[in-house]
């Protein structure tokens, strides 16, 4: 097993060494995706200013637990890119050209392969400046808060990366269903919308939809309430549940589509 683990790590920072240096080789994007992310993260900080400019608090959010809410998402979005942004829909051109053989064949996990094989290195000097922001706004709002509630808010935020991954990689693996599933983007642009919004604004039936059948309530607002009210065990046990129950269906949905792949391909 420990062989195993050393084996994929070795691997992974064989991919990431190959996407530092595809990604130095072409500075001016590398300028431009941080670029790009300092437009996004200020377009929605001035969607929740105008909102805050008419109302006190939403549900039990007031600005400045937004304000946590919004870096705590950013650095979701920061850390998902960083792993997986650029492999997410990168197997819908592969099953239509006949590529994915060529993954296939190699004698590493192909699901593995295909979810880390590049990684987008631009993403660390976000997180740098986002994590350290982060913290400089949790110690504003309520001072230092302890080490247990910090690794708390560690394994809720790797547990939100998680369900993240296997919502994304689901919607990937449709391809084998659907061949040439080109609005697989756009199904993933509309389904993140639901975890760029505090939880607290929605309400009966579509609550419970978020947290259970498209969990995207899960990936931002879980840990982003462990930093502001602190942690709720029973909150962290269903994210955990969550993520194991979606992290099974992805492998589930990939396995069963590659079957269909190979009977299409033999």
């Amino acid at each position: 097993m420990k062989l195993m683990v050393l084996k994929y790590f070795n691997l992974w920072l064989a991919f990431f060494k190959n996407s530092l240096t595809r990604d130095m080789e072409f500075k001016m994007n590398f300028i431009g995706d941080l670029l790009i992310d300092s437009i996004f993260y200020g377009s929605m900080y001035f969607f929740w200013s105008v909102i805050f400019s008419y109302v006190d608090v939403l549900g039990d959010f007031n600005q400045q637990a937004v304000i946590i809410f919004l870096i705590v998402m950013y650095l979701t979005d920061t850390v998902f890119v960083f792993f997986f942004g650029a492999n997410t829909f990168t197997l819908n051109t592969m099953v239509v050209k006949g590529e994915l053989d060529f993954v296939l064949i190699k004698p590493v996990n192909p699901q593995f392969f295909l979810s880390f094989r590049y990684v987008s290195s631009y993403s660390i000097v976000s997180f740098l400046i986002l994590f350290s922001l982060l913290l400089k706004l949790v110690y504003d709002y309520h001072g230092f808060i302890s080490i247990m509630t910090f690794l708390l808010f560690l394994l809720s935020f790797i547990l939100g990366i998680l369900i993240f991954y296997s919502i994304e990689f689901i919607i990937s693996c449709l391809v084998f269903w659907y061949r040439n599933f080109s609005v697989g983007g756009w199904l993933s642009s509309e389904m993140t919308k639901y975890s760029r919004r505090p939880d607290s604004i929605y309400k009966g039936k579509f609550r419970r939809i978020v947290f259970t059948i498209f969990p995207m309530a899960m990936i931002t607002s879980v840990p982003a309430r462990i930093l502001i009210f602190g942690p709720k065990l029973d909150l962290i046990l269903s994210q955990f549940i969550v993520t194991i129950v979606f992290l099974a269906i992805a492998t589930f949905v990939w396995n069963r589509g590659l079957k269909l792949y190979e009977s299409a391909s033999s």
